[in-house]
């Protein structure tokens, strides 16, 4: 009786995928990249700036919030793809009508007082002047969970999810 030869085939294709993967994953991390798994920027890969006004960053979020979805960062979140909107020097200012950095309006920027899945929201108010190793973030849309409800945000930091950590404004719970 003949052995019967097993088709190693999709076990080769398999593991040629995985190393493919996990390659192209190394490259981008090193290059800046990040993938984006959530609506809630408009595109899906992202290269990130190093802090600088207008680019985009990515951190855990300094304060919890049942919004965000299931990810790796130590509070078992996502990591947040935030654009820079304020840099060291500038005058942040933070009100119940939005946000304004050096007294230009950021777009998108009043504080909504619950989330879309109906959770309360924390706001922060006040007026802010960025020292240096602090910026200020903006979601791309009215529905971002952004520096307008945890203030701003320390950079850079050298944890896991690249470029920022925590924040240290306070804020007030509604």
């Amino acid at each position: 009786m003949q052995a019967k030869q097993l088709n190693l085939v999709p076990l080769y294709v398999t593991l040629l995928a995985m190393s493919a993967t996990a390659i192209f994953a190394i490259v981008a991390k090193s290059s800046g990249l990040v993938l984006n798994v959530t609506g809630s920027m408009p595109g899906t890969v992202y290269k990130l700036g190093h802090g600088e006004k207008g680019s985009l960053t990515s951190f855990c979020s300094p304060i919890p919030h049942p919004s965000i979805g299931h990810g790796a960062c130590p509070d078992g979140s996502l990591p947040l793809i935030k654009r820079v909107v304020g840099v060291a020097g500038d005058r942040v200012t933070a009100t119940d009508h939005g946000v304004e950095i050096n007294g230009q309006p950021v777009p998108n920027s009043k504080p909504l007082d619950l989330a879309t899945k109906g959770q309360a929201l924390p706001h922060v108010r006040g007026i802010f002047v960025l020292k240096q190793g602090e910026i200020w973030t903006a979601g791309e849309h009215p529905n971002s969970f952004d520096s307008r409800y945890f203030g701003f945000v320390k950079f850079p930091m050298s944890d896991r999810h690249n470029r920022t950590r925590k924040s240290s404004s306070d804020f007030v719970e509604d």
